[in-house]
């Protein structure tokens, strides 16, 4: 009897087998080719990033979101190639999907905002940028945050959802930044000896740039004295020491010309 049993368990294999063969090897044959193809698709899609210059941190994400994905969809229909139902599986997946992306709502945000970041470009690696209330060097982007290196040697890691949602400043859109100080003469003073003198206090930093060249302007006549805007540049690195010393000039420019604050 166990023999009779046996014999018709290995006939009903027999059976299932040859029914299936085809589409197990069909199902088999799809896979090597799709996952193939894939592979193909990758190296033509990192050639792209390439030639488009994407930084390596969104090539890397986009790489790999591009090959789980479509090896994921490949997998399932290699599935339902071979008789498993694929409604519910593919309905588990989207659920299971929905309940992450509800779940990380802040990081799948900040994981937009650096896709975005890194493909537009507002700024890159080495920029000095204000954003989020901070102003710094910007050391490095990554897929979820921007890492600044701050004035006092701090290091400020901002979210970048927030930074691409905010006001972002960029100071090295060009090779050098304006920086506009104020001060306040009697106006019977000769101008231009004012103007001169203030020339040669402020020209004393050499990372004062003279092209383009040191500006003064009367921006405002009141009350017997002469509001001047003094207009210099420098490079964005040192802006603020610039600003520190220009004070410290103009306190001398004061003090030597016999003028009261």
């Amino acid at each position: 009897m166990n023999e009779e049993k046996m014999h018709a368990y290995a006939v009903q294999a027999m059976d299932w087998f040859i029914r299936s063969a085809p589409a197990f090897i069909g199902a088999v044959l799809f896979l090597i080719i799709g996952w193939w193809l894939i592979g193909k698709l990758e190296n033509i899609l990192t050639a792209a990033m390439k030639r488009k210059h994407f930084e390596s941190s969104l090539q890397s994400f986009l790489r790999t979101t591009f090959s789980i994905g479509t090896k994921v969809i490949l997998i399932i229909m290699v599935a339902g190639q071979i008789g498993f139902q694929t409604t519910s599986l593919a309905a588990i997946i989207g659920a299971a999907g929905l309940a992450i992306g509800l779940a990380l709502q802040g990081s799948l945000a900040n994981l937009a905002g650096g896709v975005l970041i890194l493909i537009f470009k507002p700024f890159k690696v080495g920029d000095i940028i204000t954003s989020s209330g901070f102003t710094g060097r910007v050391m490095e982007i990554q897929i979820f945050n921007t890492i600044l290196l701050l004035p006092d040697n701090k290091i400020a890691i901002l979210a970048n959802g927030a930074v691409s949602n905010a006001a972002i400043v960029n100071n090295h859109k060009h090779d050098f930044l304006k920086l506009d100080l104020f001060v306040s003469v009697p106006a019977d003073r000769d101008l231009v000896q004012i103007k001169a003198s203030l020339r040669d206090f402020l020209g004393r930093d050499e990372r004062v740039r003279k092209a383009p060249p040191l500006e003064i302007e009367i921006q405002e006549v009141a009350g017997g004295k002469l509001k001047l805007i003094i207009s210099l540049c420098c490079e964005a690195d040192v802006l603020t020491a610039v600003q520190y010393k220009a004070n410290e000039h103009l306190l001398l420019f004061y003090q030597q010309n016999k003028i009261e604050f």
